[in-house]
């Protein structure tokens, strides 16, 4: 999905981060043939990934460990349709890419199978659902399907997780997030789901791991990465680590959001939380 298109007068600054998962040796082999051979033949070799840097045999998934890349425009499309191509193959996964200058996200792809395979299609209507109020009984049982079909969607154990933290079924969304990041501990959704779970159930330190885990990551273009931040300096604040609050509550306070992010409204409890830690340092 694009959202915005620079000009190519902006610096081209690009990020990639993310895995697909093909599910079977042979339908590794053939992605990674058809990825050679665009590249060799349509691409000219003009693509930022190379294949024996992200394709592994051994998983059947391509992994693009998160990076940043100057390059030029022809670069950034040739590479993102190339990445869309060969997800379409995949049962499971999502990888981002992002354009950005001076902080600000220019364009940005996210790139994952949208086809009708059983795993895709529920996980989809899974998702979809997971939003509409009063659907979480039909969402559960979409994101069931997607796992049954293949036992390593690591977004679809996400996002039941998701589903049962709203239910308020803790024991179970706490099950489903710790699974999400066996599958997969290179996406930061899962652990801050943990993480709020864990702070209903007062385990502050261990939220503030979650919470550390989740901006690591994640990108500081992202609302998550910020909200991780307060979410940290709050459980760090509850564990009476005042001193390790601070810097993360700083953090927060010295972003200027603006009024369409989703972390603007949590200005005046940064500002309460850090003055709180300052006070009890002060004794």
């Amino acid at each position: 999905m694009m959202m915005t298109t620079p000009t190519a007068a902006q610096p081209l600054k690009l990020i990639f981060r993310g895995s697909l998962e093909f599910g079977s040796e042979r339908t590794f082999n053939m992605v990674l043939n058809h990825w050679n051979t665009r590249v060799e033949t349509y691409f000219k070799m003009d693509v930022l990934l190379k294949a024996e840097e992200v394709f592994h045999a051994d998983r059947w998934c391509i992994e693009v460990p998160q990076q940043v890349v100057m390059s030029t425009e022809k670069h950034w499309r040739n590479t993102t349709a190339l990445l869309q191509e060969i997800a379409q193959y995949a049962m499971a996964g999502r990888i981002g890419a992002w354009w950005v200058n001076g902080g600000q996200v220019l364009s940005e792809f996210t790139i994952e199978p949208l086809t009708d395979k059983t795993a895709v299609s529920e996980y989809i209507r899974g998702r979809n659902l997971v939003q509409q109020g009063g659907m979480e009984t039909e969402a559960t049982k979409a994101l069931n399907n997607a796992i049954a079909k293949f036992e390593r969607h690591a977004h679809a154990y996400e996002r039941r997780g998701y589903v049962n933290y709203k239910l308020k079924n803790y024991n179970d969304a706490l099950y489903d997030f710790s699974k999400s990041i066996d599958i997969n501990a290179s996406n930061p959704e899962p652990f801050y789901g943990r993480g709020k779970v864990r702070m209903l159930k007062n385990e502050w330190d261990m939220a503030a791991q979650d919470f550390d885990a989740t901006i690591k990551r994640s990108l500081a273009v992202q609302p998550m990465h910020w909200l991780a931040r307060l979410r940290r300096g709050e459980s760090l604040y509850h564990a009476k680590r005042f001193a390790e609050a601070i810097p993360e509550l700083k953090f927060f306070l010295q972003k200027k959001f603006n009024d369409s992010d989703p972390n603007a409204r949590f200005h005046a409890k940064a500002t309460f939380l850090l003055a709180e830690c300052e006070k009890m340092l002060k004794g």
